[in-house]
């Protein structure tokens, strides 16, 4: 499988537009017999950020993708609607086993969170090691419903976090009272490059609305 997350920043007078052709690949892919899903998120307090989720059978299915009309459109979009070019992170498998893919949309009251973490040199196996501890738990707790920590192909120094709570205050209740997770905060806080905070983005997902 080929996992692939990228990220989109439209200057702010082309936003709809990057929206709109970032939507139109969601419709499109669906019909692709090697795109195993594109899930679509913006950021809460940064209306200009945009995250896509996508996964493919193989690199077959991928150059086949980026083929497609919808594909091409939003190239042609991004062109001149982002600030800089989109930003791709190519996937390892998840440091322990993937949670089973909810197939659904995330809810609006819901909050899916991603972070792209920087460490500092020689630090980065020292968090694995913590998530590989922390993740049973976050996935224990009855207001989470996926949590997957994924390492970047070509970027041994990043991690990728993609959470997904019932609730932004179920989330930031567990960060803040669970024992292990205030350990694991701490660690992240002493490792990486800049203050937790900045890699951490608030998302809201989504999708071609019904007809």
């Amino acid at each position: 499988m080929v996992h692939v997350l990228g990220c989109f920043r439209a200057k702010p007078e082309f936003r709809a537009e990057v929206k709109a052709a970032l939507l139109g690949v969601r419709t499109g892919s669906v019909e692709e017999e090697g795109c195993l899903g594109v899930r679509l998120y913006e950021d809460r307090h940064d209306p200009d950020l945009f995250y896509g989720d996508e996964r493919f059978v193989d690199a077959d299915a991928v150059e086949f993708h980026r083929a497609q009309s919808y594909e091409v459109a939003l190239m042609q979009v991004a062109e001149k609607g982002l600030v800089e070019p989109p930003v791709a992170f190519l996937l390892e498998d998840a440091i322990v086993s993937e949670d089973d893919e909810v197939s659904r949309s995330a809810e609006p009251g819901e909050l899916v969170a991603i972070a792209v973490f920087d460490f500092k040199p020689g630090l980065r196996d020292a968090v694995i090691a913590a998530y590989e501890r922390q993740i049973p738990n976050v996935r224990g707790q009855e207001s989470c419903i996926s949590f997957n920590v994924y390492p970047v192909i070509g970027q041994p120094s990043q991690l990728v976090v993609i959470e997904w709570w019932t609730s932004p205050s179920a989330a930031r209740q567990f960060a803040t009272t669970d024992g292990l997770s205030i350990e694991t905060g701490q660690l992240l806080a002493s490792s990486l490059i800049g203050p937790v905070p900045e890699y951490l983005h608030e998302l809201t997902e989504m999708f071609p609305k019904n007809p």
